[in-house]
């Protein structure tokens, strides 16, 4: 098994432990990985041959949040509610499972500081070429740390809320999956250790955890003081003893 990396960028990313970290991973789970360098940045190949790369456009998504917005408003959106954001208060929130950084951008473009985590040396590798290749304003607040929740968790002093969005496998098996979820989910398997980065969130001073699930999916531990409820997605939350 072997990592494969086309058009190899010469600007950024030369720092030869990325690729050594990529190479073992492939080797460790005995995958094929294919990169290439495209308009300033990494993208990974999919695992069908038709399907357009996959890759973390954080300047445009930012823009067209911005777009979004002008035209709705913030207390519309389930995630605000969740993390909290009510009038001018924008809290300062920890994603401790970044993936591809599309909840991490949306809670930039609320205001939010945001301070994103993540494990995986793939999704890592795809953040970290995105970042470098970004110029967005916004980004000022935005902080990326690599490692897993439970390190991050014991090393950095708690934010004002928590954000987890853990893998589980109590999906709807019916609907097809997004081909991101669909590879990464080949890739990283389940969370196994989302209960016990669950019972540590919940022992530590958060104003407030947002645990994200899927709309039918069981609860994570126990039943949050607080849901909200989209069509395909429930945020779960639980409150500390310093109520908000």
């Amino acid at each position: 098994m072997a990592l494969k990396v086309i058009n190899e960028g010469k600007e950024i990313l030369t720092d030869p432990c990325h690729f050594f970290e990529l190479n073992k991973f492939c080797s460790d789970q005995g995958v094929d990985l294919t990169f290439e360098w495209i308009q300033g940045q990494y993208w990974l190949h999919s695992d069908r041959p038709k399907e357009l790369p996959i890759g973390i456009e954080v300047d445009a998504t930012l823009k067209r949040h911005e777009e979004f917005f002008k035209k709705s408003s913030l207390q519309k959106e389930l995630l605000a509610r969740a993390v909290g954001v009510k009038g001018a208060h924008r809290p300062t929130v920890v994603d401790l499972t970044a993936g591809l950084l599309g909840d991490a951008l949306l809670l930039l473009s609320f205001g939010c500081e945001v301070i994103a985590v993540e494990r995986n040396p793939v999704i890592r590798f795809l953040i970290q070429s995105a970042l470098l290749n970004s110029t967005h304003p916004k980004l000022k607040k935005f902080q990326f740390i690599e490692g897993s929740a439970l390190s991050v968790l014991e090393t950095s002093p708690p934010s004002q809320v928590a954000y987890f969005d853990p893998m589980f496998e109590d999906t709807n098996d019916k609907a097809s999956p997004r081909k991101e979820m669909r590879i990464f989910r080949q890739l990283l398997g389940q969370d196994t250790d989302a209960s016990e980065v669950f019972s540590k969130l919940k022992n530590l001073p958060f104003k407030r955890l947002v645990v994200k699930r899927p709309r039918h999916s069981i609860s994570l531990g126990q039943h949050p003081d607080v849901e909200y409820i989209g069509k395909s997605t429930r945020y779960d939350v639980y409150f500390s003893h310093q109520n908000d």
